[in-house]
């Protein structure tokens, strides 16, 4: 059980992380309602699923070179300031004009995976997503010997994520009651600002400091 206990832990301690994926998955719970929240939510636990199969099998050395990570940086970036721009520019629909819509996609699998792949974009584009998750990994391989403790460590790690964003997905959602249209309005204008701020620090860093985040990491 020690994996097990370990691997929660560690996970509610990355799940504080507050990042572009964070702000996104409030500000979606909030004015979309929890179902598209837990949609993004799923995005971002496929990604994190992915980019721990990506550093156990040492395919993230292909991203080694400073090179490759400022590509990485510029293509965040990008994602991030034009998901930031489109967001800033959302007015709160109003409950007859979300009925309205709803009747009119009464499937909803449009707007199911519109928030899954936002989820999961949001969450691999960010280049410090390698530290996120090189990190528990490194801590696996060095602290269990047996591949199935390592397993049960990484995915306590990858359930406890997730259960954590389900659950700021509940609590945004409950405080939406208490929101006119205006003010989620005006949480979409601060939510998008913040991604652009996030988007425009990756980009501004590449001059600034070129970006070494996983030899970095390597050689620590």
């Amino acid at each position: 059980m020690l994996p097990l206990t370990k691997g929660i832990l560690f996970g509610l301690t990355l799940s504080l992380m507050m990042g572009p994926a964070f702000f996104s998955l409030i500000q979606t719970s909030i004015t979309k309602g929890f179902r598209s929240g837990s949609h993004l939510a799923l995005g971002i636990f496929l990604s994190d699923i992915a980019m721990v199969f990506i550093a156990w099998y040492g395919i993230s050395s292909l991203f080694e070179t400073v090179q490759a990570q400022r590509i990485l940086s510029i293509v965040g970036g990008a994602v991030l300031i034009g998901f930031g721009i489109y967001t800033s520019l959302l007015r709160q629909k109003t409950k007859k004009e979300a009925k309205l819509e709803e009747a009119a996609y009464p499937g909803v699998t449009k707007y199911r995976f519109k928030h899954m792949a936002k989820g999961f974009v949001f969450n691999i584009a960010n280049p410090s997503i390698w530290i996120y998750w090189l990190i528990p990994i490194s801590v696996a391989t060095s602290t269990y010997a047996r591949k199935f403790e390592q397993m049960i460590f990484l995915i306590s790690i990858l359930l406890t994520c997730f259960a954590c964003d389900l659950l700021k997905c509940t609590i945004s959602h409950t405080l939406k009651r208490f929101m006119t249209d205006r003010v989620l309005t005006t949480i979409n204008r601060i939510v998008g600002i913040i991604l652009i701020i996030f988007g425009a620090y990756l980009i501004i860093t590449l001059f600034v400091n070129p970006p070494t985040i996983i030899t970095n990491l390597q050689n620590k």
